[in-house]
């Protein structure tokens, strides 16, 4: 009420002072028309120039040009003091120069913060708005990786895109590999050895530019390839004498000859008949920061602003190295400032750091000087290519544009359902446009776009020469493809720019090896040899040049029958800078485990991520198998990542819009090990752990029964903290999790065990059962008769029964018994850890060595090296060759024609079936088999241990490294890096991109989808680990990242963008998805000084809007709720606003507009009654010398 009432009060006001003002500016008008002459009076006398005359004062009398008191010079129009010389008319085409830019003095500039992403300190450049960032002038380096190029969001960054924020690009790294020998290790003869190339590293394409049927790729670390519409890309070189890194910008193709930056900041050309470029004469020192081609016209920007044009002879012409001459450079009129320059044959067309684009005739260009064209108002072109008669225009709202030639306003071209663009590219008459989604279309003038892919991938830049199209996905790979008669594309094809490597001999010792080509890799026999070091001399050619290389094998020492080899390894850490560094830890084998340092190291302005080898998270969990060196990962914590408000102050009225924009929380910490839980034989309440490499653990899906640790039953769809037990030290860490059906467990670097969510049967060991669930972690207990050092060494949830390890070399377990799953040789159950007896004929210094739950069923495997398994029998998981059900570990039988001194090194129980990999490098499986989850090609159960099928397409040394059994299906990792998965694929669990409700069976290994090419059957998913829940699998990729698969009803997949939701038949993804694991910081509440804000609205990132409410004028704190992973944290108080009192004018708005309109206009009429004054008494003197 009172707000409507103030704004009726304040729009009467200003009618009444517009009004005022209208007719002080008719008066004044009025009084200044000239006086007719006649008798009754004199003109004003007029000089030749239009001045006024004063006879009788030095001051000029200037008339108002209008009646508003304010003149107002736009860079459409003339100064007031300038008058147009010509009158067009309004459909005039031809364009009208502009006499001034009216530009303001200083651009505002952005920063571009360039992450080396590899621990080093990120460097700093500051851009002006709207023109080109330069990339650092060295490509960063780092042992045993490539420098790939720079990306924004994870994409290839075009350098030719104009900079119009804050923008922090990343540098990509991919791992260099070589030449490998496996095993690198073996007996004194019989080996069969593996000699594998490097893998085929396919650079990162930034860009792609299209003329004639010419093609140029720049990649990300500045390269250039050309190639034509039907060859293979070929590298060009880099100019003769060229610096230490020097490096290519820019390319620019022409039909006949092409032109590239260089990172010296000249031009380079050349032509197909030239073997390296030529550099460009430009008859001085100029440095250019941007070039365009069209034919046999060079455009280019230098760091100036300036645009240069340059031209050979005619296109056609025939002449072996024909040379650029200059024809022309011109500055934009005022203080615009040239940011990009192309030409099509008619004229050249210019953009300046403001967006606005200028033409520029072609045949003019000595003379005429750049005319701007008619933008809408607010518009801003940050991309822009020439076809053969006319300009295409992308602006940043997305929209295409099309300039004709002969024409200064340039007409809209619309994709369909107002779909927005990504990127534009020409070659002569036809444009490729490729949207947001990463479709492509063609298009003509003339004509409508047209879909001009298939749908099967996603690209980022296309372009075309005649028929065929060439992207570049989000990933910088190419593409290629052919669009037929009738428009329909053909199917993508990769575009490789790299060559097989070519083995040509080996030898050992002198002694030629017999090679024999497998696949890519070639193999050869072992010859006998003595005991100790030796190498392979391996002679070939690598990217088309020749190599020498020595691969190191040892042969080992026999072993007397009975001994056990038993060796030392050590780990070094190696922390980047940070402080304390940890010394050397020495692991003696078997099954000895580093570690992790306490405290964590710190580093000046930076923070720490964990440990790495590599890209991947050191899990500290595993036993070590050899000596290696584990790396800190660094964060910069950079100074300006602060909350910010904007604007921060603003009237005391309220109702004005202000945005709040949070810190980037995005963060290097990656997952170690990933758990998903198990079925219960009843209702599934899907949920995931992992451990971080930060040391805390996380959990994500359902938290019906508390399983996430988080005291409240809200479900959680990405990751969120577990909370750290009560009473522990401050440095402590979690280091190692595992997922039960309804509860959880996991390993504390404190040596205990810790337990949360159901405990019906006590499976939480504390002491307690039939009680309520327990929602933070609580602390297992010690088994009775310990020492006061005893510490459990790894934890396994089952269905309702927990195992440990002990340090005493013990298995221990807790929980439901029904079937005898303690092993204790009872079916009671038990609260607290009881001790799992040992098998029957073990020797007394028998061990332990791994433990894994099943749904009522245990698995274990032996320091003798054999497998061990005790309860529920039914489906033969227990592999004795029974379905008798044991209420002791009995031993799972060897499987069938395996040698005497065979052994299994890893188990792991699923639902109704077992696995277990062996020492010959064999997945072996037992157990229920209706779905195909054992493996072996059939439906057929298996009581005793069968092998599984190694998967088609492997090479004959394919091996399994790791083994998980999920409810019905199975999943592996393979010798090559790859993830299998093979049994049910209900729901999508497979990873194979097809989900099916129920019913079918998969009994051989397929490949897991490559998560960036889900469709491509030959690409796999890369792996370090994996999980096999209930109806739904996770891993830890070897790039560093976790990725997750299957049913999504709980949000156990992690990735918020795959819906959740019971009998939600879309609650689900059959290809590997990223989990969102960096924590999303979501602001959910605004305080101004306790008054909640309204109308908060999300904006780019994890912004928001907000709208003020009303205070008194004076400085408050904004109080910001917010959450971090979906847990709610303290507010942020460490913003301010200001309220303004009425009548200060903020944002020329409200009251204080009013004021300064009425101050305004009653200094004008001041003003104008003296000059009626004056003009009164100057009438009066000429009146009396008549």
């Amino acid at each position: 009420m009172h707000l409507g009432t103030r704004l009726r009060r304040i729009l009467a006001m200003m009618t009444v002072l517009i009004s005022l003002l209208a007719g002080l500016g008719v008066a004044s008008a009025q009084e200044d028309a000239p006086i007719p002459s006649g008798e009754g009076g004199r003109q004003t006398p007029r000089a030749a120039d239009g001045t006024s005359a004063s006879l009788h004062s030095n001051a000029t009398d200037t008339p108002l040009s209008s009646p508003s008191p304010i003149q107002t010079t736009t860079p459409l129009s003339p100064t007031p003091s300038t008058l147009s010389s010509t009158a067009g008319t309004p459909d005039s085409t031809a364009p009208a120069p502009a006499e001034s830019a009216d530009k303001t003095e200083d651009q505002a500039s952005h920063t571009v913060l360039f992450d080396p992403a590899d621990s080093s300190k990120p460097t700093h450049a500051s851009v002006k708005t709207g023109t080109l960032a330069a990339a650092p002038q060295q490509n960063p380096q780092r042992e045993g990786f490539r420098f790939e190029g720079w990306t924004l969001d994870g994409r290839p960054y075009d350098f030719q895109t104009p900079v119009l924020q804050d923008t922090t690009l990343k540098a990509r790294w991919t791992k260099v590999t070589d030449w490998t020998l496996s095993p690198d290790h073996g007996p004194a003869t019989g080996a069969r050895l593996t000699i594998s190339p490097p893998d085929r590293q396919e650079p990162q394409i930034a860009s792609i530019q299209a003329a004639g049927n010419q093609i140029a790729g720049l990649t990300g670390d500045g390269r250039i390839y050309t190639w034509t519409q039907d060859s293979t890309p070929v590298q060009f070189p880099l100019p003769t004498h060229a610096a230490d890194g020097f490096r290519y910008l820019q390319a620019a193709a022409g039909s006949h000859r092409q032109a590239a930056l260089g990172s010296d900041q000249r031009i380079y050309t050349w032509n197909s008949g030239q073997a390296t470029p030529t550099i460009l004469d430009t008859g001085q020192d100029t440095k250019f920061t941007s070039i365009g081609m069209n034919d046999n016209r060079l455009l280019a920007v230098d760091q100036q602003g300036q645009a240069h044009a340059y031209q050979t002879r005619d296109a056609g012409s025939q002449e072996p190295n024909p040379k650029f001459t200059k024809q022309a450079e011109t500055s934009l009129p005022g203080k615009a400032q040239a940011v990009t320059a192309i030409a099509s044959p008619g004229r050249i067309l210019i953009v300046d750091a403001d967006g606005q684009a200028w033409t520029w005739e072609t045949a003019n260009t000595g003379s005429a000087k750049p005319a701007r064209i008619k933008q809408d108002p607010g518009m801003r072109i940050i991309q822009a290519h020439a076809l053969n008669q006319g300009f295409l225009l992308l602006d940043t709202e997305r929209r295409i544009r099309y300039l004709a030639d002969n024409t200064t306003s340039p007409t809209a071209v619309n994709l369909p359902a107002n779909i927005k663009t990504n990127s534009i590219t020409a070659n002569d008459s036809q444009a490729v446009i490729t949207d947001t989604e990463g479709h492509v279309w063609s298009w003509q003038p003339g004509e409508a776009p047209m879909r001009a892919d298939d749908g099967n991938k996603r690209y980022m830049q296309a372009a075309s020469t005649g028929s065929r199209i060439t992207a570049i996905d989000r990933q910088g790979s190419m593409f290629t493809w052919d669009v037929d008669g009738q428009g329909q594309p053909g199917k993508p094809a990769r575009v490789s720019t790299t060559t097989a490597s070519i083995l040509e001999s080996a030898s050992l010792n002198g002694q030629p090896l017999n090679l024999t080509k497998n696949n890519d890799a070639w193999q050869t026999d072992m010859p006998a040899s003595k005991p100790g070091p030796t190498t392979v001399l391996i002679v070939g050619r690598q990217d088309g040049q020749p190599f020498t290389k020595n691969l190191n094998y040892t042969v080992d020492q026999p072993l007397t029958r009975g001994a056990e080899p038993r060796s030392t390894f050590t780990v070094h850490f190696d922390t980047g800078g940070g402080n304390p560094e940890p010394a050397d830890q020495n692991v003696s084998t078997p099954n000895g485990r580093v570690k992790r340092p306490s405290p964590d190291p710190a580093r000046e302005g930076y923070l720490f991520d964990g440990w790495f080898t590599g890209e991947v998270a050191y899990d500290f969990s595993k036993p070590v198998t050899k000596s290696l060196t584990l790396t800190a990962r660094w964060t910069f914590k950079d100074p300006d990542n602060t909350w910010k408000i904007n604007p921060d102050q603003g009237s005391r009225l309220g109702n004005e819009t202000t945005t709040i924009t949070p810190p980037d929380t995005s963060r290097g910490i990656r997952f170690t090990q990933v758990s998903g839980s198990m079925y219960d034989s009843s209702i599934s309440y899907g949920f995931s752990l992992a451990v971080g490499s930060d040391g805390n653990a996380w959990a994500w899906g359902s938290n019906y029964y508390g399983q996430l640790g988080i005291d409240k039953p809200d479900q959680r769809n990405t990751p969120a903290p577990v909370p750290k037990p009560a009473d522990t030290p401050m440095d402590f860490t979690y280091v190692q999790v595992s997922a039960g059906s309804r509860h959880s467990l996991a390993l504390g670097s404190d040596g205990n065990a810790y337990a949360w969510g159901e405990n019906s049967k006590g499976q939480i060991g504390d002491g307690t059962d039939n009680t309520s669930p327990r929602t933070t972690p609580v602390k297992v207990k010690k088994p009775a008769g310990t020492p006061a050092d005893f510490t459990y060494t790894q934890v396994s949830g089952g269905a309702y029964h927990s195992l440990a390890l002990g340090s005493d070399g013990n298995a221990y377990a807790w929980g439901h018994n029904y079937s005898g799953q303690i092993g204790d040789g009872t079916t009671t159950r038990r609260t607290t850890p009881v001790k799992v007896k040992k098998p029957a004929g073990t020797p007394a210094d028998f061990t332990y060595t791994q433990v894994s739950a099943g749904v009522y069923y245990s698995l274990a495997l032996g320091s003798d090296g054999n497998a061990y398994a005790w309860g529920e029998n039914d489906k033969g998981q227990i592999g004795d060759g029974t379905t008798t059900r044991r209420t002791t570990p009995v031993k799972v039988m060897s499987p069938a024609d395996t040698p005497a001194d065979f052994t299994y090194t890893q188990v792991s129980a699923g639902g109704y079936h077992a696995l277990a990999v062996g020492s010959d490098g064999n997945a072996y499986a037992w157990g229920y088999n209706d779905t195909g989850q054992i493996g072996d090609g059939t439906t057929t159960r298996r009581t005793t241990p069968v092998k599984v099928m190694s998967p088609a397409d492997t090479p004959a040394d394919f091996t399994y490294t790791q083994v998980s059994g999920g409810n019905n299906y199975s999943l592996a990792v393979g010798s090559d890096g790859n993830a299998y998965a093979w049994g049910s694929n209900q729901k999508g669990v497979l990873g194979i991109n097809i989900a099916i409700w129920w019913g079918d069976t998969n009994p051989a290994p397929m490949r897991v989808r490559d998560p960036s090419s889900p469709k491509d059957k030959s690409k796999g998913l890369q792996a370090e680990q994996v999980s096999a829940g209930y109806q739904h699998s996770l891993a830890v990729g070897s790039d560093g990242n976790a990725y997750a698969w299957g049913d999504n009803e709980n949000g156990q997949l992690g990735n918020d963008s795959i819906p959740t939701g019971q009998y939600n038949s879309k609650a689900q993804n059959p290809a590997p998805v990223p989990v969102s694991f960096n924590l999303q910081l979501v602001i959910t509440g605004v305080r101004f000084d306790q008054t909640p804000a309204s109308g908060l609205t999300r904006g780019d990132g994890s912004s928001v809007t907000v709208t003020t409410s009303a205070h008194a004028p004076g400085t408050v704190t904004v109080n910001v709720d917010y959450t971090l992973g979906g847990a709610p944290k303290t507010p942020d108080t460490s913003l301010q606003y200001t309220y303004l009192p009425a009548g200060v004018l903020p944002n020329a708005g409200g009251e204080g507009i009013l004021l300064a309109l009425a101050t305004g206009m009653t200094g004008m009429g001041g003003v104008l009654a003296s000059r009626r004054h004056r003009r009164e008494t100057h009438s009066l003197s000429l009146a009396s010398h008549g």
